[in-house]
């Protein structure tokens, strides 16, 4: 693996094409996201307009969704806090 680095590293032109796809790659996964997010929040507008529709709680239905992506989010945090902790403990 280092070999590889300090190839890269060694020929400059390597490295910036290798930038530029990392960087596309990046992006790609943002716009993939961000298509994710706009379903999601369709669904829930339906989903609104459902309850609305039907003579359902809003505000009960909105609470349970929100409680689970609070717990959701403080999961996955969690997640990434320990993954970071490890990460910058010393090698023995």
């Amino acid at each position: 693996m280092e070999k590889s680095f300090d190839y890269l590293i060694s020929h400059p032109v390597l490295m910036i094409i290798a930038v530029i796809v990392a960087i596309m790659i990046l992006f790609s996964f943002f716009r993939r996201g961000l298509r994710l997010v706009l379903v999601v929040t369709a669904i829930l507008v339906l989903y609104i307009a459902l309850l609305k529709l039907t003579g359902g709680s809003t505000h009960d239905a909105f609470q349970h969704i929100g409680l689970w992506f609070k717990n959701a989010f403080h999961g996955i945090t969690t997640l990434f806090g320990h993954l970071f902790d490890f990460l910058k403990s010393p090698k023995k």
